[in-house]
């Protein structure tokens, strides 16, 4: 139970992403003033600073922090403008969310970073960001990522932290992207319930269990790890929400743009969510009202402007930076023959997840069913959107896997299932609309027995709110899957003997990459951190690999699973050694593993040999 209770780190980093939060809604109130809901506001805050930050980045060879600074400053001072201050209403309602939502906060408060992505690029990514406050190039201190011109957009939150904590990025993009699913499940309540001020109780914790426990495609390895997928989704889902709910004043469509604008650089996938969104916009517009359609797509492209200069910006970047990112295959490599396999293989990511894509069958059947029966609705428009957006966006994904993916990645229809869950939120609304509709006669019979049921369901939803993240920690908190204890507390040992730069040999007998990987991101991530580690893996551990490590200049090695009769150590431990001045190998300090936590059912056939499992 010790894993799942946060420590004062862990404390320290929720009570500074709540600050983000605040910070990017009076950023979107001082661009966009009040008249849109603060959750909107919060995201396009969120886009203001990309812009920001991205431009100053790009163009000006200067600290990060001095626009950082100045943005936060500028949106302080924006509050003396009444037309520019965050509301009393506001206040109410992130009051609220923080109390419905603090067993979840409390479960998630001491996360630690996990998934090999995270340690290939995203945390280090945003690590140097924190470190020297500059986007990297080839003449700037080397990066440890594996894309450093990956897009930086989710890293700028986890920036914006570190100005407070250094360490701040490790726990905080993870909690970022808590925040961010929770500013989502705000959305939908005040959609569904259409309040004047601040969604009620009820309405408010049956958003937040729409957006996680009701939510076909989340996954909280992906959703509430340093990974896009979150961002994307809420994205997605408030640009929607601001298409369909589509007014005429200028804000809403400033909040839209800027939106938009945070969506476009999340990830390399972007910009294919931001077409398919805009295209879902026009589709839908052209088949409801044909005769303003030409005004909506004029509408469409103005809105476009500052995502489109941003991506332009960031392509400017990519292109004279001379670091690397994913890029697409040249035209003559493109994977026109695997189009067979890559449908074949999307059909079975559909047959392995088919929770999700009955979901979106269901909400097809539903289009067409609302559509005979009433006519175009408020429910019918997201569900046209969903479907829209649905069909574009894997039009794309299917572009990308023949002109972006190997071969191996484009056969296999590398992560498609995830790739969906970007609309996943958008889905989630639509069909809870869809069961609105269903349920209004009910409603409508007996006002007095409609309230009661109203206070019993709104009862129900702020109990379940509260006890779900209880209930279910083992599964949100998927950074204490085996192995990863093990390795946190080998790391935890090795650190007093390392210091930043330090050469280590890993042993790591019979690995497959995974305990090296999780080994090398612990140390050079996690905080304490040790940075600018140099780190040189082996799979086996014998004499004749120590030999070939003293061969190679190193002093200091670990052998993560000791074998028997090596250098007299106990078997089955892990031990550290030094080369001493006699060319020689001691040990500097030994560990045996703990039992370590039961292995949750899908990993009962799993092996770590370098961790002597």
């Amino acid at each position: 139970m010790a894993l799942y209770l946060p420590g004062l780190p862990g404390l320290l980093a929720v009570v500074i992403t709540c600050g983000i939060a605040a910070i990017l809604l009076l950023m979107g109130s001082a661009v966009a003033g009040k008249s849109v809901a603060p959750e909107f506001r919060i995201v396009a805050g969120w886009g203001a600073l990309c812009l920001v930050l991205t431009a100053w980045g790009v163009f000006l060879p200067a600290s990060l922090r001095i626009p950082a600074l100045a943005v936060v400053v500028l949106a302080l001072a924006a509050q003396a403008m009444p037309s520019r201050r965050v509301t009393r209403a506001d206040a109410i309602a992130f009051g609220r969310l923080l109390l419905v939502t603090l067993p979840l906060w409390v479960v998630m408060a001491g996360v630690r970073p996990s998934q090999v992505d995270s340690f290939l690029n995203l945390l280090p990514n945003a690590d140097y960001l924190a470190d020297y406050a500059r986007l990297p190039t080839a003449a700037l201190p080397p990066s440890h990522s594996f894309l450093p011109a990956a897009p930086y957009n989710t890293q700028f939150l986890a920036f914006l932290g570190s100005l407070v904590w250094r360490d701040y990025p490790a726990a905080g993009m993870s909690l970022a992207n808590v925040m961010l699913r929770l500013v989502a499940g705000m959305a939908i309540a005040r959609v569904l319930a259409r309040p004047a001020a601040a969604p009620g109780w009820g309405a408010l914790a049956l958003g937040i269990l729409l957006v996680t426990l009701f939510d076909p495609g989340f996954v909280p390895r992906f959703d509430f790890s340093a990974y896009g997928e979150t961002a994307l989704a809420v994205t997605a889902l408030l640009s929607a929400c601001l298409f369909v709910e589509a007014r005429g004043g200028w804000a809403h469509w400033v909040v839209l743009s800027l939106i938009l604008a945070a969506m476009i650089n999340t990830k390399q996938s972007g910009i294919g969510l931001v077409l398919a969104v805009a295209g879902a916009a026009v589709v839908t517009g052209f088949f409801e009202d044909r005769g303003q359609w030409r005004q909506l797509f004029g509408r469409v492209l103005v809105v476009l402007l500052p995502a489109a200069a941003l991506y332009l910006v960031w392509r400017y970047f990519v292109a004279h930076a001379g670091v690397a990112e994913l890029e697409p295959l040249p035209f003559r490599a493109w994977n026109w023959s695997l189009l067979p396999e890559t449908f074949e293989s999307i059909g079975w990511s559909i047959g392995e997840k088919p929770t999700y894509f009955i979901a979106e069958l269901a909400s097809f059947v539903s289009l067409a069913f609302q559509l005979r029966r009433g006519g175009w609705s408020r429910t019918t428009r997201y569900l046209a959107f969903n479907a829209a957006t649905f069909v574009l966006y894997n039009g794309f994904l299917v572009v990308t896997y023949i002109a972006h993916f190997s071969t191996e990645m484009a056969a296999e229809a590398h992560s498609y299932f995830r790739y969906n869950t970007h609309l996943s939120l958008l889905l989630v609304l639509s069909l809870a609309l869809v069961v609105c509709d269903l349920l209004a006669p009910l409603w409508a019979s007996s006002r007095a027995k409609s309230q009661t049921r109203g206070r019993g369901i709104a009862v129900f939803a702020v109990v379940l709110a509260l006890v779900a993240p209880v209930a279910f920690a083992e599964r949100l908190r998927f950074d204490i899957e085996m192995p990863q204890p093990l390795v946190w507390n080998l790391a935890d040992e090795l650190r007093p003997y390392l210091h930043d730069g330090q050469r280590l040999a890993l042993l790591l007998p019979g690995d497959n990459g995974e305990i090296g990987d999780l080994l090398a991101g612990y140390l050079a991530i996690a905080p304490p951190r040790r940075r600018g580690l140099v780190l040189t893996r082996y799979t086996t551990a014998d004499a004749a690999t120590l030999d070939k490590a003293a061969a190679a200049g190193e002093t200091l090695a670990v052998v993560t699973c000791t074998p028997d009769a090596l250098l007299g150590l106990p078997p089955k431990q892990a031990a550290l050694l030094r080369r001493d001045a006699s060319g020689g190998w001691r040990a500097v300090a030994t560990r045996p593993y703990g039992a370590g936590i039961p292995l949750s059912h899908w990993q009962r056939n799993r092996h770590w040999p370098a961790l002597c499992r």
